[in-house]
């Protein structure tokens, strides 16, 4: 009998414990009910409200609206035109920092770079809840606020897979740009506008020929004095109706001659503000990647700095390169192993002086055979961003 009893006993707080267990696993698994317990033990962290941040992408700036209440973030709404990896970031990771409650979340594979603005620019907006003052980043202007006078040139590193390079020259005086030319030219010296006004380069029947086209946006760039809404992500037009070419190569063009002409060196600038940058190109090449550059400065030197090629998909070349996936050559370093060698280089020299000729090649480290003005323009805009928060 009293066996009997004692596995009553037993089995009774055995059915105690399943249907707690039952219960607790009901609870947490059910979202509102979760977020309510939660709440109830938190201390109140926000005045409620709607709060923005902004932070810096590649191709312009990533806003954040956050709205809070005392003790949650409720809802994030993103916005950044100009951003050419929202689409792969957005929604996953707001959601992941909602369930989360913090932005200490992994970023989107293969979208770093923007999952890491979209985390800074929500940081900000959750400062300003907790009735702190960040510091802003500042709106990036396609054009210098102080140019010096002159004729400035820039020529692609490398003819594309038609043959041509782009050519662009400006000539600034009184602070305005005051001459802009742009044009393709072929290895032979032959000029795109020649063949167009001679009918030998016809890209439709319909429609305004290349050379009309090239100096529609050359006009559209000397009347606003600026680059500012022009192209969208993929370098076409809907600023000027008649233009339909992608105007990828004017626009860099154009930035890097603003760029000699307001003054900025290749070489580390004087004064730089400690923090982490980063750059990611606007757009894949002709093999499916594009680049990231990442940059840490503290007491105005370069401590890190990495560099590496991703595809759609995240997949990192550097990866594929030490797997054996991607190989140049079947002799000399790997690819992987030439990006360390010339991120040395800027690590050791705190500079890009003299790494690289106008193809973008390398004579100054013997190891490295690869074209390098993806790396080049990424630290170049990681220095830009440093010396511009000034």
């Amino acid at each position: 009998m009293n066996k009997s009893n004692a596995n009553a006993k037993r089995n009774g707080y055995i059915g105690l414990g399943a249907m707690i267990l039952l219960a607790g696993a009901t609870v947490f698994g059910t979202d509102p009910l979760y977020k309510a317990i939660d709440s109830s033990v938190r201390p109140e962290i926000y005045v409620p409200g709607t709060y923005t941040g902004t932070a810096r992408g590649y191709g312009g700036i990533v806003t954040a609206d956050v709205t809070v209440s005392g003790k949650t973030i409720d809802s994030i709404a993103v916005n950044g035109e100009k951003e050419t990896l929202l689409s792969m970031v957005l929604p996953g990771l707001t959601d992941s920092i909602l369930a989360k409650q913090s932005t200490e979340v992994d970023a989107v594979s293969g979208a770093t770079l923007s999952s890491n603005a979209i985390k800074e620019a929500v940081d900000q907006a959750l400062a300003r809840a907790r009735g702190e003052e960040p510091e802003t980043v500042p709106e990036i202007a396609e054009k210098p606020s102080s140019l010096k006078d002159g004729t400035y040139t820039c020529e692609s590193p490398e003819f594309d897979e038609n043959g041509f390079k782009d050519q662009v020259s400006m000539t600034v005086k009184d602070n305005a740009i005051t001459a802009l030319t742009w044009d393709c030219i072929k290895e032979d010296g032959t000029k795109k506008s020649q063949l167009s006004m001679d009918g030998k380069y016809v890209m439709t029947e319909n429609g305004p020929k290349w050379h009309e086209q090239a100096e529609a946006v050359v006009k559209y760039v000397l009347e606003n004095q600026s680059l500012e809404g022009l192209v969208n992500e993929e370098g076409y037009t809907d600023a000027v109706s008649s233009v339909s070419i992608n105007l990828m190569g004017f626009v860099n063009g154009v930035k890097d001659c603003l760029s000699q002409a307001s003054g900025e060196s290749v070489s580390q600038t004087a004064e730089l503000k400690d923090g982490t940058y980063t750059c990611e190109s606007p757009e894949f090449d002709k093999n499916g990647f594009k680049d990231q550059v990442s940059m840490t400065v503290k007491d105005n030197a370069i401590t890190a700095l990495a560099w590496d090629c991703i595809k759609e998909d995240g997949t990192k070349k550097s990866q594929l390169s030490m797997d054996g996936k991607y190989v140049m050559t079947e002799k000399g370093p790997k690819w992987h192993e030439q990006a360390e060698a010339v991120v040395g280089y800027v690590l050791e020299h705190q500079s890009l002086e003299g790494l690289v000729n106008e193809k973008g090649y390398t004579d100054s480290v013997s190891s490295v055979s690869i074209n390098l003005m993806g790396f080049v323009n990424g630290v170049k805009d990681c220095l830009s961003q440093a010396s511009k928060q000034q």
